[in-house]
């Protein structure tokens, strides 16, 4: 592994977006950056875009389709094979669909995207992570959720693929409520760790998520983005926040909106809620790799 005082970081999602000054001010910063995308043009069109803009070149691409379990387990273990440590990871890939897919795996598309993807690489990539960091400089994990979690007040294992009929709203909940149990029983597993992940919501940001629905649909969401809608650069700004200010050094496990710790609803903490839906999740992959 690279002894340089160089920092490494891994950024999903980040061709579209608030992935987009996501990148760019991490790339700012000075750090290596590996981004993971599933469109190699628009991977080598962000390059040029990241040493246009700030000057870094060290930028790295690793090509997946996040809907695939396989394919994120062959991603994370390319990057572990280079050797190279990693100070900070990016969960930001996330979709919106507006009818029933499923992944190559059988799992709803937004739940493959959402969570299981995060879920895998995350786990994959954390033994780096922990060698990476220390304990004056802990590494960062921050996980891009939303408050969609609430549209939601449990996981419903009964209908986590949609098997009781599909719904936009309800399975984009349940994959968000599933990141948020996910970051706390993570943060727990990391209390003795030089890591700490986080979890933050961008806030409402038209990034174009969501616009293979109707033609009304599209419409009304147009509308209402000019009204309403943040920035991608406004919206980039909670995970910055989260990735490199002072003050979440101590913050293991926060929620972040808008750049300040937020509550979060009892059943997004629910220790014995995040206990179960790891475990199941392990079975699942346990299922996949057989």
């Amino acid at each position: 592994m690279s002894n340089s005082n160089k920092k490494y970081a891994l950024v999903t999602g980040a061709t579209n977006g608030i992935g987009i000054p996501t990148v760019l001010e991490v790339a700012r910063r000075g750090m290596h950056i590996t981004v993971l995308c599933r469109n190699a043009k628009k991977g080598e069109q962000l390059k040029q875009e990241i040493l246009d803009k700030t000057g870094n070149s060290d930028v790295d691409l690793l090509i997946a389709d996040q809907s695939s379990i396989t394919d994120v387990e062959r991603a994370a273990a390319e990057y572990l094979a280079t050797d190279k440590p990693l100070h900070l990871l990016i969960n930001n890939a996330g979709i919106v669909s507006t009818s029933l897919q499923l992944s190559q795996d059988g799992y709803e598309q937004m739940m493959a995207v959402n969570y299981f993807s995060v879920f895998v690489l995350t786990n994959r990539l954390l033994p780096r992570l922990i060698e990476s960091g220390s304990v004056s400089e802990k590494a960062r994990i921050v996980n891009v959720a939303t408050e969609g979690y609430k549209l939601v007040k449990g996981i419903d294992y009964d209908n986590i693929n949609a098997e009781k009929g599909f719904k936009t709203f309800p399975a984009y909940g349940h994959s968000k409520l599933a990141v948020m149990l996910f970051n706390q029983e993570l943060a727990q597993r990391l209390e003795d760790q030089p890591v700490n992940t986080y979890v933050v919501h961008p806030g409402w940001v038209d990034t174009g998520l969501g616009k293979d629905g109707s033609f009304l649909m599209n419409v009304v969401a147009a509308g209402l983005a000019r009204l309403f809608a943040k920035t991608p650069e406004q919206g980039a700004a909670t995970t910055l926040f989260a990735a490199f200010d002072a003050s979440t050094a101590t913050m293991n496990g926060g929620y972040f909106v808008n750049s300040e710790p937020k509550e979060r609803k009892p059943y997004a903490l629910n220790m014995d809620e995040a206990k179960k839906l790891w475990l199941w999740t392990e079975q699942q992959l346990t299922e996949v790799n057989a």
